[in-house]
């Protein structure tokens, strides 16, 4: 018997360009198998999807701060997959 597949979760930003909401979305695991999270923003100024990675793991016991530096790992045009005969 074939493995299940999850359930899928889907978020919607709203009119985050203006203040109304977040403006990313983290996406962990919580799993037997480590994995870093990832981060998701939209980028207006190129019109599409951010994808950023953590670059900093571990931080001094007294950081206030502890920023993870996240550093974009991908970019995902909007409407990159649509297909030409699609285009009014």
């Amino acid at each position: 018997m074939g493995k299940t597949m999850p359930e899928t979760a889907k978020y919607d930003f709203w009119y985050p360009g203006v203040g109304a909401g977040p403006g990313y979305l983290t996406v962990g695991l919580v799993d037997v198998r480590a994995a870093d999270e990832i981060r998701i923003h939209y980028d207006y100024d190129r019109d599409g999807w951010s994808i950023e990675q953590a670059s900093i793991f571990s931080w001094d016991v007294d950081d206030a701060v502890c920023d993870p530096d996240w550093q974009e790992v991908a970019f995902v045009e909007a409407w990159g997959r649509q297909r030409p005969e699609d285009t009014p």
